[in-house]
């Protein structure tokens, strides 16, 4: 859903005497295509990865990461490797970055010799992992159920070795063998490249409600740039725009611009769309109306929220709902006090 992002950067950002894009093969032939005197260096890997086949959760080697494609599987096997083997770190994508990073800290730490992640931890965590044991070969990309490619394989088993120091992955629990040609792809970092990007309209229209989205909507005259399927922001603006009173607030470009910039608020729980826009809209409101968020209604919604008792969900939504009020705090100029809320909002992390 971010690939715009970077598809954006490639095109329009630039260094005043250089510009470096760090990236994998993949991308060379699109970029050669882009930029005739562009010029290419490699870096290869210093360490070896090698494929190690299957093996039980209960033979699995010190220091190796588990990795699985839902939260359920993720605490299913954390609580078994807590039963025979003493103790897991847990590492989600849907963890707040403070308590992803305590948990990490544990298994550096050798507290515990084993971590239990998603894919998040593809996303640049440079850990201390011999082995990487894929539990499944599916994810669901929030559209449907599907098999992992290679290179994405690729990316996560990579986190076994480090700079010099040699790394293995395979497959444990329910997961299908590996094949062949995926091992041999992931072992030679040989992949298929890349001949479409993402891209979202960066240049965007802020007359009207009805002109911001068209202009989100707009398409590229390139083929090869692939519209990126609707956000969580363009579906909160669309949802907004249908409220009355939302759309009569926003009758001018500031109050256009202050719109989607609200709309942008992360929807860190993922629970609801017409709760989170229900959220926006009220942030919406005070912002609009005050120049600021009201300071009782943050510290009724962070009172709700600072608790303790329950199981995991429980204590994971309202993680996921407090790095939202985390994220309108560290706005500039969105609250009054805005250093008493950013503390108010990490005392309830913590």
């Amino acid at each position: 859903d971010r690939g715009h992002v970077f598809t954006n950067c490639l095109l329009h950002a630039r260094g005043r005497h250089e510009t470096i894009f760090l990236g994998a093969e993949t991308m060379r032939g699109k970029l050669k295509s882009l930029f005739d005197s562009i010029e290419f260096k490699t870096r290869p890997r210093f360490s070896h990865l090698s494929f190690l086949g299957s093996k039980k959760v209960s033979r699995l080697p010190r220091r190796t990461a588990i990795v699985g494609f839902s939260s359920d599987q993720v605490y299913a096997i954390a609580e078994l490797l807590r039963r025979q083997k003493g103790g897991a770190a847990v590492v989600m994508g849907a963890l707040s970055p403070r308590t992803r990073n305590a948990q990490v800290e544990m298994y550096q730490n050798g507290d515990v010799d084993y971590l239990v992640a998603t894919d998040a931890i593809g996303m640049g965590l440079n850990l201390d992992i011999t082995h990487v044991a894929f539990s499944g070969l599916r994810k669901f990309d929030g559209r449907r159920m599907r098999q992992l490619q290679p290179n994405e394989l690729a990316q996560i088993a990579g986190r076994a070795g480090r700079y010099m120091t040699p790394g293995t992955f395979g497959v444990t629990g329910e997961a299908p063998p590996l094949q062949d040609d995926v091992v041999a792809a992931i072992t030679s970092h040989n992949f298929t490249p890349m001949k479409k990007l993402q891209w979202r309209n960066a240049r965007l229209e802020f007359g009207s409600v009805d002109r911001l989205i068209a202009s989100l909507e707009q398409t590229a005259d390139d083929d090869w740039l692939v519209r990126a399927r609707e956000a969580d922001d363009l579906m909160t603006l669309k949802s907004l725009s249908e409220v009355a009173e939302a759309r009569a607030r926003a009758s001018d470009g500031p109050s256009v611009k202050l719109l989607w910039d609200v709309c942008r608020i992360p929807d860190f729980r993922g629970i609801c769309h017409q709760e989170h826009a229900h959220l926006v809209e009220t942030i919406f409101g005070f912002l609009h109306e005050h120049g600021n968020v009201s300071d009782d209604w943050l510290a009724q919604k962070i009172h709700r929220i600072d608790r303790t008792d329950g199981d995991i969900d429980a204590l994971s939504n309202r993680l996921d709902y407090i790095r939202t009020l985390t994220y309108v705090a560290q706005r500039n100029g969105w609250c009054r006090d805005e250093s008493h809320w950013r503390e108010a909002t990490r005392a309830v992390e913590d």
